[in-house]
């Protein structure tokens, strides 16, 4: 019987990879990611702000539900230890309270009070909370020339009571007094002026030592002091923020939306930094947000939309209320300073 010689040889696997080739490889996956990246970041910032607007818009809707109950007045701002709920006899009569828009819209987070507080609790969470904000419960407030109420008058001692001013009525207030004129939903170019718009979260949630559960919430309002155009942070900008508990102390910290710079306050009532999502100089006049107008539509704006780079002076394209213009004149003109 004959046998055939085998070639003893052993011989590599031609299809696996060189070190090479796997090198090439991971250099393509990496060119990659780093190409789609910014393209996924900015799609997910484009969601987020859509979200945004629809949460604003939902806002509006039933802002104008509550006005057409209301013979066209929107829900007030009042606050203090002499106003009092009829439905509750809680402290204060805001728009957010569960008893003004808390009856139009859906509620989610209640820690803005604890349950034990002499105050009205307040609707947060759902479609009050921006995506960008963090750990934002309510992250929209109204403009105060909005208000049906925003102040109290002087008290009626014949008759015991106290009245309840529209803004800019209030003569012993000079921040406020005629530096708008409030308005409600019949308002002349309504597609112009200001309902809501995004606003800092000024307020911690009351819970007691736990910073992981903490939620912040907005202020009532905004747009009441200093000229049209500094409340979008033109000019000097906004330069009085003793309101809320943002900064912090041994209870509880700083706002996470604040930044750590201590020495630093916001120059404007809208944080620009929210759109697109901006985590370094939050106060920084830059960027944009989601403003909704009496006519119900939402638009984004930037700072160089709202006002001059100049002057500083509002460009009236967006109104705190209907007599913006009127009162830049007159403030301006009055100390000599009308570009």
């Amino acid at each position: 019987m004959l046998y055939r010689k085998t070639d003893k040889k052993t011989y590599r696997n031609s299809s696996a990879f060189t070190l090479i080739e796997l090198l090439v490889v991971i250099a393509i996956i990496a060119l990659l990611i780093g190409i789609l990246l910014p393209a996924l970041g900015s799609a997910r910032d484009s969601s987020r702000n859509a979200l945004c607007k629809s949460n604003l818009r939902q806002v509006a809707v039933a802002t104008q539900v509550y006005a057409f109950d209301f013979k066209d007045k929107y829900a007030p701002i009042l606050g203090g230890p002499f106003v009092i709920d009829p439905k509750n006899d809680k402290r204060n009569m805001i728009w957010y309270d569960v008893n003004r828009m808390g009856e139009y819209l859906p509620q989610e987070d209640f820690r803005n009070l604890a349950h034990t507080s002499a105050e009205n609790p307040t609707i947060g969470g759902t479609v009050m909370s921006c995506p960008n904000h963090v750990d934002g419960a309510r992250s929209y407030t109204m403009n105060y020339w909005a208000a049906s109420a925003a102040e109290q008058g002087q008290p009626n001692f014949n008759t015991g009571t106290i009245p309840f001013l529209k803004p800019g009525a209030n003569r012993n207030n000079p921040d406020t007094y005629r530096m708008g004129r409030a308005f409600d939903s019949t308002v002349d170019r309504s597609s112009a002026t200001i309902l809501y718009a995004e606003a800092w979260g000024l307020w911690t949630s009351e819970i007691e030592n736990d910073y992981d559960e903490r939620t912040w919430f907005t202020n009532g309002s905004i747009g009441s002091k200093f000229l049209p155009g500094e409340r979008f942070g033109g000019g000097m900008g906004v330069t009085d923020w003793n309101i809320g508990n943002w900064r912090g102390n041994g209870s509880f910290p700083r706002a996470p939306e604040m930044g750590s710079n201590l020495d630093v306050d916001p120059t404007s009532y809208l944080p620009y930094y929210r759109h697109p999502n901006r985590r370094n100089d939050p106060f920084k006049v830059e960027g944009g947000l989601n403003i909704t107008f009496v006519d119900g539509h939402v638009d984004y704006y930037s700072p160089q939309d709202l006002f001059e780079s100049g002057s500083g002076r509002s460009k009236y394209n967006v109104l705190w209320s209907p007599i913006d213009k009127q009162v830049e004149d007159r403030e301006l003109g009055r100390v000599g300073n009308n570009p």
